[in-house]
């Protein structure tokens, strides 16, 4: 079961989805996760923990108790899978997240840590509030009131990474972070600082993921094709150039790139004599 609200507003402005998801075991124990650009908080409701790992070669997992938080990435993490899996958890919107977490975003690139590291005693006991809500649509209400309680007291967005994610997001395949630094009207090294403060990667980063995020769901659709042609639809300067960002971001060559579900374009099933051993349970 996956369930997914739209928040209303005034948290519409910062977070893209709330969702919840329960399932059994799945055939494989690791996942890829390709990078969106946007922080995500992963709440645990059924497992006692959830697992990541460090790179694809790991024999053993890291095991986070608790709700985490994922932080902005640029590049494909890791995570187990095995075992049933019930989870509740908060897509943001790039630049979303600061509100949340303020200045402590940039440090959560490529990161992922424990939520109550950030939040102190509230995360532990909204976990706690979450398992004894009555149902899953009463555990995302509840929830949605959490964050918009929360968001009473942060410091507005800056307007300038405001302005300039919506610049980025006019045409992803053509992200340019010359122009739109241009326009925002400052000199490169103050834009770079205030957008990366806001949105956690880098503006430079942040026009490689937005590239990715156009060219999955041509993978998906088309498969591998005319990979010239792809290459240009998706922003690239040419097929190089997308075989060596994709390899860099998603650790693999796009040939390689199966989807677990073309409903869900950023997980990658790892199937490995290999995998890890030390503990097969994850999260959804």
């Amino acid at each position: 079961m996956f369930l997914n609200l739209r928040p209303s507003a005034p948290l519409n402005a910062f977070v893209e989805s709330l969702w919840y998801s329960e399932r059994g075991a799945l055939p494989h124990t690791r996942e890829r996760s390709l990078p969106t650009g946007s922080a995500h908080i992963v709440i645990p409701l059924l497992q006692d923990h959830l697992i990541r790992y460090e790179s694809v070669n790991d024999r053993c997992a890291r095991r986070l108790h608790g709700p985490i938080v994922q932080g902005p990435s640029d590049r494909f993490g890791l995570r187990g899978t095995g075992g049933p899996s019930v989870v509740i958890g908060v897509q943001f919107k790039p630049g979303g997240a600061a509100a949340f977490f303020g200045g402590a975003l940039p440090h959560l690139r490529n990161r992922t840590e424990l939520l109550e590291d950030l939040w102190g005693p509230a995360a532990p006991a909204l976990q706690e509030q979450l398992k004894a809500a009555s149902s899953p649509q009463r555990a995302l209400l509840h929830l949605q009131g959490h964050l918009v309680r929360r968001l009473q007291q942060a410091a507005p967005p800056d307007p300038l990474a405001v302005r300039a994610i919506a610049a980025f997001g006019q045409d992803p395949a053509l992200a340019r972070v010359q122009p739109v630094q241009r326009a925002a009207g400052h000199l490169p090294a103050q834009f770079i600082r205030r957008f990366e403060a806001a949105v956690g990667l880098t503006p430079k980063r942040y026009a490689r993921v937005l590239r990715l995020g156009v060219l999955l769901p041509t993978l998906v659709r088309c498969g591998p094709r005319d990979w010239a042609g792809i290459a240009v639809d998706a922003g690239y300067f040419d097929q190089s150039h997308l075989i060596r960002e994709f390899r860099q971001m998603a650790g693999m060559s796009p040939g390689q790139y199966t989807p677990v579900h073309a409903d869900m374009p950023t997980h990658v099933a790892l199937h490995e004599s290999s995998n890890p051993v030390c503990d097969p349970a994850g999260d959804g």
